[in-house]
């Protein structure tokens, strides 16, 4: 049996979960939302996915690659079902990210600026309402993702002639994974957001500290060689090793993003509970 004010904050975190996943259809700016998103994967997949995919798929160019770069690496891209799959695979590793600073800086404050965070105070903890923001923002970049994947399989099984069982199962592994993948920033950006009334200020802090963190780890290690592989604990930095994976085998990767968001997320916590509302 759970314990009352445990189940409380999971109640609370779930509401106020729904209500960013309500907002993000049922309101003007949800709507403006998902149509600048589908504006911007038209253009992706009209522009960039449709006619690299063709290129990708070509016998010819496939072994000029692995003449390049070894059978291994990021060869291994050929090993997704469909080209297009491959192609939405890498941009969205290396887009998403940034997107998510910009798309989840509003977490906190726009509530601390007009002064309802005040009052959700009252009526749940500070912790019940940091996860539920944080989950709520994760339901939404999940929708997203699964419309944009949806218009990837189209386009696929618009060239292949039909979708596969294949083609399901690695659009599965990349939602999973880009959900991992954006966590953390989701969570660092909670923290963020509890700090500041504005969301673009969320954002430039967001940005200079993690271009400064990296500066200055860059600097330590220059002078450090040995102490390398703490550039590996950044946010962000496992894309790099996802990019020539497919399959479940890119799970092997999980641990590190879900104990930074563990970490960031408390951090987002501590910040609201030291917070003068």
């Amino acid at each position: 049996m759970l314990i009352p004010g445990f189940k409380q904050t999971l109640q609370h975190t779930g509401l106020y979960a729904g209500f960013e996943l309500r907002r993000l259809w049922l309101t003007r700016r949800g709507v403006m939302t998902l149509t600048a998103t589908a504006v911007i994967w038209f253009f992706l997949l009209r522009y960039a996915i449709a006619p690299a995919s063709n290129l990708v798929a070509s016998d010819g160019f496939q072994q000029l690659f692995r003449d390049m770069f070894g059978s291994a690496g990021l060869s291994q891209l050929f090993a997704w079902p469909a080209a297009e799959l491959a192609i939405y695979w890498v941009l969205s590793l290396l887009l998403l990210p940034t997107f998510c600073l910009f798309f989840t800086a509003n977490q906190l404050c726009s509530d601390l600026e007009r002064g309802t965070l005040r009052y959700l105070a009252l009526r749940s903890s500070r912790l019940s309402i940091v996860l539920g923001r944080f989950a709520g923002q994760m339901l939404v970049q999940g929708c997203l993702i699964l419309l944009s994947l949806a218009a990837t399989l189209s386009l696929a099984a618009w060239r292949e002639g039909g979708l596969t069982l294949p083609m399901l199962h690695a659009a599965a592994v990349i939602s999973v994974n880009l959900l991992l993948v954006l966590a953390p920033f989701t969570a660092l950006m909670s923290g963020f957001s509890a700090l500041v009334r504005s969301s673009r200020l969320a954002v430039s802090l967001a940005i200079v500290s993690l271009g400064l963190l990296f500066a200055l780890l860059s600097w330590f290690i220059f002078y450090f060689p040995d102490f390398l592989f703490l550039l590996g604990y950044l946010p962000g930095t496992q894309v790099l090793q996802l990019l020539p994976l497919h399959g479940w085998q890119t799970l092997q990767h999980a641990l590190l993003p879900l104990l930074q968001t563990l970490i960031l997320l408390s951090v987002a916590v501590l910040l609201l509970k030291r917070k003068a509302l």
